[in-house]
């Protein structure tokens, strides 16, 4: 702080010699001993605040260090030192201060100084020429330290500033009135709230006169009654904005302070609702229209408080609804409950707990209307939940839907009624068979009737007529079933009744026959008199089927074999009428198992070149190793397969088998030929059969002329467009086509010209006919192998077994020969031997050897064979109950029998059979297993039975044989036995078809 040097002579500098000296703390100089000197030096020194002397030229003349060192910690000698602790902006503000002082000007300055500590320090300094007459010689500078003062008017800028910011923020202003002056102090929102502009005071009128002028006299009122009695105020007003003259909604709220007993101040707050005012009047318009809406609509509108609680609002929809006032509601919130069906009331009390958890519903009841009506309505609730997670209220929307209901019962009926008899139909049926199959609680049994000959009575008499009849039958069904029963239409004359809750089986026969009794008693219809009889069919739930399809299978079943058996009876399931059956319920449980557990087994049957023996392909045949059946032959499961639709997956896996076959061969270095499959009707009819050969084909990298699909002529009855395009297809990919069984079809030369085969295969029913003096056989045999040299195909015979027909076939040229005369169908295992060798040998047919049961016991051999019954009692250590199989028996002993069936059974398994018959009017019933079996061409096969016998049975078994045996020496007939006398496989098959003479 140093100003130019002057040429005057700096008296001050003269009254302090330049030696100082110091004293106690001081700086001190030698100087003369005048006035003007001990004046200076008392102010300089004594002075409360710090003072320090400076000379025209800024230099420190005279200071007290130690208030100095006190204040900033540190000794001052020149102004330097002083500098250092001085902010360079603080610092520019002193040098015009200290000029100004020097021109005679007095002046303060405030600035901020940083002690030794850094901490920050405010001082006011304030600048004083020192003069000498007109001459001024220097400068006092009194410090005085402001650092509180400075510290709190900080504080309250800053208190007042987030003062005015949170007013701002609450839209609240704050004023205080004092009376006596008539002064309005505010805060800075006050004047924002009002359009003012701001000022350090204003006169109460000047806000008054923005006062909206209907509410004026209610705040003047109000601000009159505080200014003479002390009374304070909390009002609600409008005024017109003073800068944007809007309409603002105010709420004030004042406090009166009292000085001597008198109001002295008003002091209050003024808090701007505009924004909540105008949202309560656009809530209020909007419930006004709500409560519009709501009233007018024809659906009802509710909130309670709570579930199950007392109603904030019902609409007035609600009135036609329940036929009540809404008053009512008001009054009684469980008013509407008690006009809700009973039924339905536990429903609701779930319906609230899932509203308690905070879910919404929606439910459908039943309940009688104020004046009486019954009502269905629909009703959806939703609970509002606050961020407690807890239901505060819930809401309701409900709905009459009683006309909508009817019409959905009208509908349900039509749709699951039969309209001819009014008696639940097919739909009905199965909803009903589902929902017990389901619980699977209580047994039940299905009657499955069919009216006898009932088609008679429409093509004579009309269907007007049969329908009535109809009607008239369906009555009277009705009256027969039970009270907890339930009966149906199928369709046409069929009827299904379920009989559950029975005791024993023998109440349903009963039932059963009192069904078809009570069914042949004469009726009229229309004057005419009707005699009717009916068949039924029984199948039970849960043994004989667990689902609705297979019961209603096994039902209809059993109905077939009861018209079989001359009609106007009933039967029962099939898989229960006998061993057939019982065979083919079992084949069919297990097949979908076999298929997955790969019980599927490829045989090869070689065909040949009848010229050289060489092997030239084969056909693959399956079978299945069924695990208590044995080996079951395709005749027997492939039915089954087509009826079950398990035959596409056979077909496909037979298919990927042989590729898999051939591949390994061609690996094994072994000749390939082409492998025959057969492939059934329905597996063309089925999509997708092209993709997945060409799919095997390039999965095991074989050539397509490899595989050759034999297929029956009824194959292109099916679907001849779909199916023509199938081969043709296939044989574009290098697949041959060969026409199985040639010659049995419908229009065996038709299929030639259609799809052109390659091969054509002669069925073994025509080679089996070839003898010297059957001229028309060799006649078909000769012309079909003419046909094929002539189209260019190749001819395979099928089934030949004597060389008899080998001769005649090699005389007339057929291209191949498959039968058993070369080999019957072989184990892979033994067919890769014979590719290894690539030849066969036809050999002379072996004469049957009659097997011989090396027994201990007498055999006696019937003249003829008797009649029998067989079942099966016990498999695999478990008793089963099966009907019985009609049987003959060629001869007997104590040990066992010799028996003919048609049947195909297992030998020396887990099967344990019961055998009944009648000889010399004597009935036995013994048990047995089979030992034996040996095969006839006519499918009768031939067994041997071993016997266990009780001692009882065995001593009258024991007595009969010899009784017989003597009838046989003496040549005499045999007495009271019933013996057959036609061929075996007649009279089995008369039997098994139920049509005996």
């Amino acid at each position: 702080m140093k100003l130019e040097n002057t040429k005057k002579i700096n008296k001050l500098k003269s009254i302090f010699t330049k030696k100082e000296v110091f004293q106690n703390n001081h700086i001190s100089t030698q100087h003369n001993s005048n006035e003007l000197l001990n004046y200076y030096s008392s102010l300089a020194f004594y002075h409360p605040d710090i003072i320090i002397v400076f000379s025209r030229e800024g230099d420190i003349v005279a200071l007290d260090n130690e208030k100095i060192t006190a204040l900033i910690g540190e000794t001052i000698i020149e102004m330097a030192d002083l500098k250092k602790f001085i902010p360079h902006a603080s610092y520019k503000n002193l040098t015009p201060a200290f000029t100004r002082a020097l021109k005679g000007q007095p002046n303060k300055i405030e600035v901020e100084v940083k002690n030794t500590s850094k901490k920050s320090l405010y001082l006011l300094i304030t600048f004083i020429p020192i003069k000498n007459a007109d001459h001024i010689e220097g400068v006092y500078s009194i410090i005085m330290n402001v650092t509180e003062k400075v510290t709190l008017r900080h504080q309250l800028l800053l208190r007042e500033k987030h003062l005015n910011h949170a007013q701002e923020i609450a839209e609240i202003g704050s004023w205080e009135y004092v009376i006596a002056e008539d002064r309005l102090y505010c805060s800075d929102y006050f004047y924002y709230i009002f359009g003012l502009d701001k000022t350090e005071y204003i006169n109460i009128d000047i806000p008054f006169q923005l006062i909206h002028p209907h509410d004026y006299d209610v705040v003047n009122e109000a601000v009159r009654e505080a200014i003479t009695t002390g009374t304070a105020f909390s009002i609600h007003f409008r005024i017109i904005h003073g800068k944007n003259k809007s309409i603002r909604y105010l709420k004030v709220h004042a406090e009166v302070y009292f000085e001597d007993g008198k109001p002295a101040k008003i002091i209050g707050v003024t808090n701007d609702v505009s924004y909540q005012i105008q949202l309560e009047n656009q809530l209020i318009e909007q419930n006004e229209n709500y409560q519009y809406i709501f009233d007018n609509l024809t659906s009802g509108i509710w909130m309670r408080e709570s579930a199950g609680g007392k109603f904030i609002f019902a609409s007035k929809g609600l009135e036609t609804i329940l036929d009540i006032p809404v008053s009512k509601l008001y009054e009684d919130s469980n008013v509407w409950y008690k006009m809700i069906h009973p039924n339905y009331h536990q429903e609701l009390k779930n319906s609230m707990r899932l509203i308690t958890e905070g879910r919404s519903i929606q439910t459908i009841y039943r309940l009688i209307s104020g004046n009486g009506k019954i009502k269905w309505l629909l009703e959806q609730v939703v609970p509002r939940i606050n961020e407690q997670g807890h239901v505060t209220n819930i809401f309701g929307l409900v709905i009459d839907i009683t006309h909508e209901m009817e019409i959905e019962e009208k509908l349900f009926y039509l749709s699951n009624h039969d309209s001819l008899t009014g008696l639940p139909n097919q739909r009905d049926l199965y909803e009903r068979l589902d929902r017990l199959c389901f619980k699977k609680e209580e047994p039940f049994a299905i009657f499955y009737m069919d009216i006898d000959r009932f088609n008679l009575i429409n093509d004579s008499l009309g269907y007007s007529v049969g329908d009535e009849a109809l009607k008239a039958i369906a009555r009277r069904f009705e009256t027969l079933t039970p009270k907890d029963g339930y009966l149906a239409r199928l369709g046409n004359n069929d009827f299904i009744m379920l009989v559950p809750n029975f005791e024993t089986k023998k109440q349903v026969y009963h039932l059963a026959e009192k069904i078809i009794h009570a069914t042949e008693a004469p009726f009229t219809v229309l004057d005419y008199e009707f005699h009717v009889s009916t068949s039924i069919g029984i199948t039970f739930f849960p043994e004989e089927g667990l689902d609705k399809l297979l019961l209603l299978e096994n039902a209809h079943t059993a109905l077939l074999h009861a018209k079989k058996q001359g009609k106007n009876n009933y039967q029962l399931s099939s898989h229960l009428t006998d061993i057939s059956s019982f065979k083919k319920y079992v084949l069919d449980r297990d097949m979908r198992k076999a298929i997955n557990n790969e019980e599927f087994e490829l045989y090869f049957q070689p065909q040949v070149d009848p010229t050289n023996g060489k092997i030239c392909g084969a056909e693959a045949l399956i079978r299945w190793n069924h695990k208590e059946w044995g080996l079951i032959s395709p005749g027997e499961f492939i039915p089954l397969a087509e009826e079950n639709h398990l035959i596409n997956s056979i077909t496909d896996w037979v298919i990927e088998k042989v590729c898999s076959f051939i591949q390994d061969w061609k690996e094994k270095g072994l000749t390939v030929h082409p492998i025959s499959i057969n492939i059934p009707p329905i597996r063309f009819i089925k999509k997708g059969l092209l993709e997945f050969v060409k799919q095997q084909v390039e999965i095991y990298d074989i050539a397509a002329h490899l595989l050759e699909f034999e297929i029956t002529e009824s194959t292109l009855l099916k679907n001849e467009i779909n199916v023509l395009t199938t081969i043709n297809g296939l044989k574009d990919l290098g697949v041959t086509i060969a026409i199985d069984d040639f010659g049995t079809g419908y229009s065996s030369l038709d299929s030639l010209r259609k799809f052109s085969p390659h091969t054509i295969k002669i069925d073994r029913t025509f080679i089996k006919n070839i003898s010297e003096d059957n001229a028309l056989e060799k006649g078909i045999i000769s012309s079909t192998l003419y046909l094929g040299k002539t189209l260019g195909m190749k001819v395979v015979a099928e089934g030949v077994e004597e060389y008899e027909q080998l001769n005649f076939l090699k005389q007339n040229e057929c291209d191949r020969i498959q039968g058993f005369i070369y080999s019957k169908p072989v184990r892979i295992a033994t067919f890769e031997k014979m590719l290894e060798t690539g030849f066969l040998k036809a050999e002379k047919r072996r004469k049957k050897v009659i097997i011989v049961e090396r027994r201990k016991y007498f055999r006696f051999h019937l003249p003829y064979p008797i009649e029998g019954e067989m079942t099966i009692i016990e498999m695999n250590g478990n008793k089963v109950h099966v009907g019985s199989s009609p049987i003959l028996i060629e001869n007997i002993s104590l040990g066992g029998i010799k028996l003919l069936s048609s049947l195909k059974l297992p030998v020396n398994s887990n099967m344990k059979f019961s055998f009944k018959f009648k000889v010399l009017n004597e009935i036995f019933e013994t048990t047995g297993t089979i030992r034996w079996i040996e095969g006839d061409p006519l499918d009768v096969f031939s067994y041997g039975v071993s016997f266990e016998l009780n001692r009882v049975t065995e001593d009258r078994l024991a007595s009969v044989i010899n009784k017989l045996s003597g009838y046989s020496k003496k040549n005499e007939k045999i007495p009271d036995t019933n013996f057959v006398y036609e061929e075996a496989h007649i009279f089995l098959k008369k039997k098994i078809n139920g049509s005996m003479i």
